[in-house]
């Protein structure tokens, strides 16, 4: 390659690397607060979606290159879709998954938490799915 493809190329992924970044730690940040107790855990809803928008951006800026370099982009998307997916579900049926919760918060013993069981073996709609 000439001298000016080499600065050209290096210019490209230095591009690349500064916009995929971002979307990884955001990605990680919404999985970390996945993990936060119930009413804070929709913290989780910003980060995701900032990867979602900066995903879809550098989508748009790797359109003119192959294939191959798109695939991590898009993984990353259905990654946080999933994630953002948990979430809604979470917001539509808060009062099963926060009464859950705190069963299994207050269980001390496997017994406790066998009980606790009972209400996650309970379906969307309270019938006992098995």
């Amino acid at each position: 390659m000439t001298e000016p493809q080499v600065e050209q190329e290096i210019a490209y992924a230095r591009e690349k690397a500064k916009r995929t970044l971002p979307v990884a730690l955001l990605v990680l940040l919404g999985l970390v607060a996945m993990y936060l107790p119930l009413p804070k855990r929709f913290v989780a809803f910003l980060p995701l979606v900032l990867a979602v928008v900066l995903t879809v951006r550098l989508l748009r800026f790797l359109s003119a290159r192959p294939g191959k370099e798109k695939v991590w982009p898009v993984v990353t998307l259905v990654i946080a879709g999933t994630l953002l997916s948990t979430l809604a579900l979470q917001i539509v049926f808060y009062d099963a998954v926060s009464s859950y919760e705190a069963c299994l918060d207050g269980a001390q013993t496997s017994i406790a938490e066998a009980s606790c069981a009972q209400m996650r073996d309970a379906g969307m709609f309270g019938l006992v799915v098995r």
